[in-house]
């Protein structure tokens, strides 16, 4: 069984053993020729981005390949400028669109935004150099994409007006086609899995998350499982129970989402508990403790084993970090990794 079908069979089942699907990027970027520069080389050069992908799995045994670098991809082809001389793309200072103006702003055609191109010829190259692989493209989900437009701050006070729904709602009518057709692009370009990031998502809470952007992340995800499976990347503490009875959890596991991806700050036996006959689960090993140069491999080793033994009951589980394997300091970001994959090795056979 190749990587693509072991990443297949745990998602609907119990695997033969466990895949490892950590996510790298940053790591990705330091094993080529001795490192390049994330946001200007890697991120914009899908050769470069291919190549460090294939190294990273080679190396250390990773079940999948991805296009994911950042969230401005699709913002980018809306308008909103990016920068590129930190550690990674995030909107310019100023960059970003203005909400109020949106109506005024012109439908992108992705295949004129380099930035929409540059993940497309990705997964192309993917699709010749790593057939064998998952091919993961990535689009962001509704909530985080109007956050990438207009940044988190701006739409998160969206929600202090009388008005805020029926501002979402305008909002989010106008991105969904234009993400549907990111998707639709990677789809045809050959990847096999689409994943969505969620990054902001924990900073409204389930109320207003249900009342929103619900309906529209169903439609999304529902509209792409038609083809291939959905990730689902929720960051922050979506563990939440609000007074009423809404259930973070249980929300993004009923968005139609084929895998979710939980944060350190949400416990994987309650989530496999509440929504693992739903939903396959990846995440939850502590980010932080992977990037602590003074952290004891002992711990790693603890916080490592209870993710595996946690979430591998009944399947439908991969193993991945919280988020993003850490990078720096690089020795300590392969010391864990190779912890990480020695152990899904050691207890991961069904």
């Amino acid at each position: 069984m190749n990587a693509r079908d072991l990443t297949f069979s745990a998602i609907d089942g119990i695997p033969a053993e466990l895949p490892f699907n950590p996510i790298v990027m940053h790591l990705a970027a330091t094993m080529i020729d001795g490192g390049v520069d994330f946001s200007r080389v890697y991120s914009e050069k899908p050769e470069v981005m291919v190549d460090g992908q294939i190294k990273c799995a080679k190396f250390f045994g990773i079940h999948h390949v991805h296009a994911m670098s950042d969230a401005f991809r699709e913002a980018s082809a809306w308008g909103v400028k990016v920068y590129l001389d930190g550690h990674t793309p995030v909107a310019a200072d100023n960059g970003s669109l203005k909400w109020q103006d949106f109506d005024s702003v012109e439908t992108p055609n992705l295949l004129e935004s380099p930035r929409i191109v540059q993940r497309i010829e990705a997964i192309k190259l993917f699709r010749k150099k790593a057939n064998d692989q998952a091919i993961v493209g990535w689009i962001e989900a509704p909530f985080a994409e109007l956050c990438s437009i207009f940044s988190m701050i701006d739409v998160v006070k969206i929600c202090g007006r009388k008005d805020w729904l029926e501002v979402y709602k305008r909002l989010l009518r106008r991105i969904l086609p234009v993400q549907l057709e990111f998707a639709k692009l990677q789809i045809e370009a050959g990847a096999d899995i689409i994943g969505a990031g969620d990054s902001a998502i924990s900073q409204i809470g389930p109320r207003r998350y249900k009342a929103a952007t619900l309906d529209e992340t169903r439609q999304i995800f529902t509209t792409i499982r038609k083809q291939v499976p959905v990730i689902y990347h929720c960051c922050g503490d979506n563990s939440v129970v609000d007074k009423d009875g809404n259930d973070m959890l249980q929300l993004i596991a009923s968005t139609g989402a084929s895998i979710i991806d939980i944060d350190t700050q949400v416990d994987i036996a309650n989530a496999k508990k509440k929504v693992g006959d739903k939903v396959c689960i990846r995440g939850n090993t502590n980010t932080t403790l992977l990037g602590d140069r003074d952290a004891k491999i002992e711990d790693v080793v603890k916080a490592t084993t209870k993710n595996i033994v946690d979430g591998m009951p009944g399947g439908r589980y991969m193993y991945a970090a919280g988020c993003e394997w850490p990078w720096a300091p690089r020795d300590m970001a392969v010391r864990n990794m190779a912890a990480a994959k020695a152990l899904v090795e050691k207890l991961g056979k069904y």
